[in-house]
């Protein structure tokens, strides 16, 4: 594991992580040990240790008029994030009134990568509602396949309807609230249409991964009808194709 890559995603800056690890391989130590340890200047040790000092990862003794200093043990990280946690879940709802008082009539947004895209499929479950899915079957279980049985399954756990109009061809997996029918191979692409409440997502899982997601009742109903259309004409599966397709429990 890149620890020093860790540290930076935690929160600290690149020579306050670098500094950090060199506390911790050394113990109790001074400026000039870490300034060796870690090729930085002598006087920038004391900006950096300062800076730790004040996020709770190190502290010092004075022995001899000289400064020593200890690193914070490795766990005080996980409760720093614990009360920074803590902090923001008591602070949702006045994030969340804020956020209605200024709420655009419409809004587009890109989320990309794994976790952008990881974002919008918490965002259907968290929304409750019943969703729709057109295209791009096949890329999402095998590319996304670890999230996307994760949200699968808490939909089905809230029972949270879900319809999915896939290729024939297409190597794709369901859960038990989920119903599937099957349209031409012309009639859908490889990406993917999610549409639920007001919101569409679009999903491209091609590299670089990323989605487009429109918060839009307009569009949506729009999008819906034609969803709507074409699961009238699509072709229901056998009950031993539904068998064959159902993530087992």
């Amino acid at each position: 594991m890149n620890l020093q890559k860790t540290l930076e995603n935690y929160g600290l800056e690149e020579k306050e992580a670098k500094t950090y690890l060199a506390l911790l391989e050394l113990g109790e130590t001074t400026a000039t040990a870490l300034a060796q340890k870690t090729n930085l200047d002598r006087t920038l040790m004391y900006q950096l240790t300062n800076k730790l000092i004040e996020k709770g990862l190190t502290s010092y003794i004075i022995k001899n008029n000289v400064r020593y200093f200890t690193a914070a043990p490795p766990q005080t990280l996980l409760k720093n994030l614990q009360e920074k946690q803590q902090e923001i879940k008591s602070a949702l709802p006045e994030l969340k009134a804020k956020q209605s008082y200024i709420k655009p009539e419409s809004k587009v947004e890109i989320f990309k990568g794994r976790q952008g895209i990881n974002t919008i499929l918490k965002m259907i479950i968290n929304d409750k509602k019943s969703y729709n899915y057109l295209g791009g079957a096949e890329e999402s279980c095998t590319i996304f396949a670890i999230e996307n049985e994760n949200i699968v399954r808490q939909a089905e756990k809230l029972k949270i309807k879900g319809k999915l109009l896939a290729r024939k061809q297409d190597k794709f997996w369901i859960a038990k609230n989920e119903d599937y029918r099957f349209v031409p191979e012309n009639v859908i692409t490889t990406t993917s249409m999610a549409i639920w409440g007001n919101k569409t997502a679009i999903f491209v899982w091609a590299e670089p991964h990323h989605a487009i997601l429109i918060d839009n009742k307009e569009i949506t109903q729009g999008n819906l009808s034609t969803f709507n259309y074409l699961w009238q004409l699509g072709e229901k599966p056998t009950k031993a194709d539904r068998k064959k397709r159902l993530l087992k429990d």
